[in-house]
């Protein structure tokens, strides 16, 4: 298990979050394996990136089915979204599950609705 990144207080405050500002995210191996064998591509060319994502996330949310913390980063060049998905355990842990992409439609989608919201830096 291993610290990826940390809940900046931007985040906390944006999706009124009860942790404390810069609780550290951890990755399991579990969590390692399924990203590698469910997600190849994004392991592959994001993986290495992960701590990035969630540290300067470009959107953050909240998953409406299980209440982890979103964190989303647009990759202008490639033109695609990178979502890292932070669920919060009953001990108040954050864990990364998950790292795939979002198609630009679902995207669009979820910021329109309100699911994801843009992360304001200042």
């Amino acid at each position: 298990m291993e610290i990826i990144g940390y809940i900046s207080p931007s985040v906390i405050e944006t999706l009124n979050l009860a942790i404390k500002p810069n609780t550290p995210v951890y990755i399991g191996e579990s969590n390692i394996e399924h990203i590698k064998n469910r997600h190849p591509y994004e392991y592959d060319k994001y993986y290495k990136d992960i701590g990035m994502i969630v540290n300067s996330p470009d959107y953050v949310g909240l998953n409406p089915k299980d209440g982890s913390i979103l964190f989303v980063k647009l990759y202008k060049i490639d033109g695609e979204y990178i979502r890292v998905a932070v669920k919060i355990t009953a001990g108040g842990k954050c864990f990364a599950k998950t790292l795939h992409s979002l198609s630009t439609c679902n995207a669009e989608r979820y910021l329109e609705k309100g699911t994801l919201k843009k992360l304001d830096t200042n």
